[in-house]
């Protein structure tokens, strides 16, 4: 089991596997998130913890311990993190709606027009009373007129930072929570934090909050559509 020592390493494993699913960052992006899964305020936190846990080792004197519930378990320490197969799917169809309209990127809206159609994701839209067919044709119009100047110029569309941001942040919740997947639920949740965005405005209209959601997922993990005692 990895702990907040091994945050570089970390670090590492998360960028990599990230990269591996085309979500590019940097070296210190990494690390401001490993931080801020251990609940630190940023990286010169952490390493500040780090360097004095490593002097009290050797010193001889009690190490300072970090909290239990920051720790990476297995099987995230070895592998980063996993997509739940659904939201694989999600992924690849939010991708497929901005490519099929010739769109240079994949913005948030892609996103949660194919999170609409994600069995986590609209467990908890459903749960939380969200008019999904009315979601759906207002996002649509938004793709296909707000968004039809996103014209593609090298064949393949790319991700937006906030895209990007959003898939980042659920996938530090659920590490920090040592959960096995990030499923489109955690991905639903992390949109609301891009404020300013369409997508959360959308979702707003709704009637639907980040208090919301995660009230809904709390009461029962919602997985495979379905509620699952927790």
């Amino acid at each position: 089991m990895r702990d907040f020592r091994h945050a570089k390493a970390m670090a590492r494993t998360l960028r990599a596997s990230l990269a591996a699913r085309g979500f590019k960052i940097t070296a210190s992006q990494s690390l401001e998130l490993i931080a801020e899964a251990f609940g630190m305020a940023d990286w010169n936190t952490l390493s500040a913890t780090i360097r004095a846990e490593a002097i009290g080792a050797r010193n001889n004197s009690p190490s300072p311990q970090f909290p239990n519930d920051f720790a990476f378990s297995t099987p995230l320490a070895g592998i980063g993190f996993a997509f739940s197969a659904p939201f694989e799917s999600t992924l690849h169809r939010a991708i497929a709606y901005a490519n099929h309209r010739e769109h240079q990127y994949a913005t948030l809206e892609h996103l949660l027009l194919a999170l609409i159609d994600d069995v986590d994701a609209s467990a908890v839209m459903e749960a939380c009373k969200v008019d999904r067919g009315a979601l759906k044709r207002h996002l649509v119009s938004y793709v296909d007129n707000d968004l039809k100047a996103l014209v593609i110029d090298d064949g393949e569309c790319r991700p937006t930072a906030a895209f990007q941001r959003v898939i980042q942040r659920a996938v530090i919740h659920v590490q920090s929570t040592a959960r096995e997947e990030v499923t489109g639920a955690n991905v639903l949740v992390a949109i609301f934090a891009e404020r300013e965005s369409p997508a959360a405005h959308f979702l707003q209209e709704q009637g639907m909050t980040r208090a919301d959601a995660i009230n809904r997922i709390s009461d029962g993990l919602i997985k495979g559509g379905e509620r699952i005692p927790g």
